[in-house]
């Protein structure tokens, strides 16, 4: 890996939640944000909403310094189009890709207002959140992996990190089971919508420490998608067998 040859404009995508996000900046200075609620729409609205953005800067994709992509955990689709959008830039363009994780974004914008343990929790659907725990306290540590877990599991988690300290929890997950875990840990401090993304100074920050390569960037995938999932009932309906169905699969999501 090498770090972000030069000190020219930085392309950031994320597509992990339900909302693109296209970002375009220099360490230092205030960023370009274009935001999209794009639901089910993200790879026919991610181009424009870039071109758009590079055409506001006068820039062309070549003059960037690099692309950095949200790579996960969220959204399969979102961050399957981010990433395979990310490629295409760094593969016509000579851009060099860094991967960025979600739930580190979220904790270190929570931050900036924040000291105590934070806990960021996104809804990951099949029932589940995906979880990380840090300490933050003039920087953000983690203290555990993330973690795809059932909500139980995860307000078990609230509850470890309110032994720490001060609890603060960040994320569209926190949001919609924010009830659940005041009921659990009445004095942790639930962020509200508006810090269910990354802020844009956190995201070109992290976009700018990361470290860059030509090769493509791998999602972080938490917990298996939807499609593996349910793929017995998918293949009955196909008329495949689960082992074809499962061969087909395999095929598309390896590179032999």
């Amino acid at each position: 890996m090498a770090r972000l040859p030069g000190a020219g404009a930085l392309l950031v995508l994320s597509g992990v939640s339900p909302e693109l996000t296209v970002l375009l900046g220099r360490p230092g200075q205030a960023p370009l944000v274009r935001t999209d609620p794009a639901t089910g729409q993200a790879a026919a609205l991610l181009a424009p909403l870039i071109g758009d953005l590079l055409g506001q800067a006068g820039l062309a994709p070549a003059e960037l310094a690099g692309v950095a992509c949200v790579r996960g955990p969220g959204s399969f689709t979102g961050i399957r189009v981010v990433l395979a959008t990310a490629l295409s830039l760094s593969l016509g363009a000579g851009l060099p890709m860094a991967g960025l994780d979600f739930l580190p974004l979220l904790a270190a914008s929570a931050a900036r207002s924040a000291t105590g343990a934070i806990l960021a929790v996104t809804h990951a659907r099949t029932g589940q959140v995906y979880v990380q725990a840090f300490l933050a306290d003039g920087e953000v540590v983690p203290m555990g992996p993330p973690e795809a877990l059932l909500l139980d599991a995860a307000l078990a988690r609230a509850a470890d990190g309110a032994a720490v300290g001060p609890l603060w929890l960040v994320g569209d997950g926190a949001v919609r089971h924010r009830e659940a875990f005041l009921r659990l840990v009445p004095q942790a401090t639930v962020l509200g919508p508006g810090a269910c993304a990354p802020d844009p100074g956190t995201l070109l920050a992290a976009a700018a420490a990361a470290d860059y390569s030509m090769e493509p960037v791998s999602p972080l995938y938490l917990r298996p998608s939807d499609a593996e999932e349910n793929l017995a009932a998918l293949a009955a309906g196909r008329g495949l067998s689960p082992e074809a169905a499962g061969e087909m699969l395999r095929r598309a999501v390896t590179r032999d």
